[in-house]
């Protein structure tokens, strides 16, 4: 979606959307040079809406929880491909594989 319409679903004007831009909270992919806005943007910006309005947090605290998102999304990610590969792995290496950690996990 374009600017516009990212603005309008996001319901903000746009001083709002060059701040949060310029301080990274939003990161649009470009297409030939035009910002392009899919809707885990949307998403993000009504949570910073939501931590700022509703809960009252100040910018170093949103920095923070976007941070702390973007860890989890990473991770995600990587939890993702390792389940692809285990998956990809007979049967008797999979059972080893959740054996192991299944012992790692009561330690």
């Amino acid at each position: 979606m374009d600017t516009r319409e990212f603005q309008a679903r996001s319901d903000l004007n746009a001083d709002t959307l060059q701040i949060w831009l310029e301080s990274g909270w939003l990161r649009p992919a470009f297409r030939e040079g035009v910002r392009h806005y899919v809707e885990i943007d949307v998403a993000r910006a009504q949570l910073i809406g939501d931590l700022r309005h509703d809960l009252g947090i100040n910018d170093d605290g949103i920095a923070v929880v976007l941070d702390l998102v973007d860890q989890v999304g990473g991770l995600r990610h990587v939890l993702q491909a390792i389940l692809r590969a285990l998956r990809a792995q007979p049967d008797v290496v999979r059972r080893q594989i959740i054996e192991a950690c299944a012992v790692r996990g009561r330690s």
